[in-house]
């Protein structure tokens, strides 16, 4: 798969300048142990754990992968448990005889499908044993697991199980910061997981070095003629992102854009998808108070200009324990940086999203 593809990558050959985290990825599975992937939006967290699937599976471990974005409650979890598990046939096959007594399942050419006639959480048990049971050595990586936050409780729960009773399902987190994933990184004594939290891997943006590298590699592909000037402003202005750079790169090389016109572009339909993701994030929260935290980062700024900004657009005075909850949920969820009591944000999609008004 060429590196300005719009699709994830599967294999580890196509993944660029990742080869130390795909191999601390492997060595953490191979031994056993739970993993958080952490980093902001499009820094490729999918893609690692997709392409280091092939080699696990070339040494035996099965990998399932589950994608929850957009999921709510148990019985979005299962369904989506059941769609990894219809695209890993080999592992269905395993616990076919299994699963095709649980209550609410069924088996066809199709893949599993479920009618539920009792509660989900316990069809999810006997699904997971039976991977338990008879599928051997699994990885189950479980993607944009922040979706989960609203079930967490019945979630540790259950994970916990899993964790005791079978040692040969490993799981795979990704996400942001906060809601379940944060509950399992930073578990508190009271929590079915204390002192058996994953170990987690960061994924960082690329340095201004490698992104170029990342550039002129892409172009090579395609025999595309680039400027230098156009590949330096290219990574000025998408700071290391993969996924913005992999989308630049497609508009200059596959759409054939000027450079100029790919650059636009590119902050065009990144700018939408950030607007989709940050909308999507804001459900359930203060909406002018996140926002207004937001729009005041954006050209960077400390607590007390945070504090006086969010006064001033409620018209009254906010306790600093709130403010302190917003900024400490927007650095969970990696919309915000913070360096010496300094609050940025860092994504240039993001911060084009804020600048140019276009989210109130």
């Amino acid at each position: 798969m060429p590196l300005f593809s719009l699709h994830p990558k599967e294999k580890t050959e196509e993944l660029f300048g990742r080869e130390n985290e795909i191999e601390e990825l492997v060595r953490l599975v191979r031994a056993r142990r739970w993993v958080a992937i952490l980093g902001p939006r499009m820094v490729g967290k999918t893609s690692l754990v997709k392409a280091t699937n092939k080699k696990l599976e070339c040494m035996g471990i099965k990998a399932i992968y589950v994608n929850l974005w957009g999921t709510r409650g148990t019985q979005g979890l299962l369904n989506a448990l059941a769609q990894g598990l219809n695209q890993e046939r080999s592992v269905l096959q395993k616990i076919r005889d299994i699963a095709e007594r649980i209550e609410g399942l069924s088996i066809g050419t199709g893949g599993i499908s479920i009618s539920l006639s009792r509660k989900p959480m316990t069809t999810m048990w006997e699904l997971l044993a039976a991977i338990g049971k008879q599928a051997g050595d699994c990885a189950i990586e479980l993607d944009e697991v922040q979706e989960l936050s609203v079930i967490s409780g019945h979630l540790l729960k259950l994970l916990a199980n899993i964790f005791n009773t079978y040692p040969n399902i490993v799981f795979i987190f990704t996400g942001s910061m906060f809601g379940i994933l944060k509950t399992l990184l930073e578990p508190k004594s009271t929590s079915p997981l204390y002192g058996r939290s994953p170990a987690r891997l960061y994924l960082q943006p690329f340095t201004k070095e490698k992104a170029t590298e990342f550039l002129r590699r892409g172009f090579q592909e395609y025999r595309h003629p680039v400027k230098e000037t156009e590949v330096n402003e290219a990574v000025e202005k998408l700071d290391g992102i993969p996924g913005w750079l992999t989308l630049y790169g497609n508009n200059a090389a596959v759409r054939k854009m000027p450079h100029y016109r790919a650059l636009e572009e590119t902050i065009i339909e990144g700018t939408k998808i950030v607007k989709d993701e940050l909308e999507h994030f804001l459900e359930g929260r203060d909406r002018t108070l996140y926002i207004t935290t937001l729009k005041v980062t954006a050209t960077s700024a400390r607590w007390k200009e945070i504090k006086n900004a969010i006064e001033a657009r409620k018209g009254s005075l906010v306790n600093d324990a709130t403010i302190k909850n917003i900024i400490e949920n927007l650095k969970a969820a990696m919309l915000i940086n913070e360096h010496e009591g300094v609050y940025t944000v860092k994504d240039p999609m993001l911060k084009n999203l804020l600048l140019t008004s276009q989210i109130t």
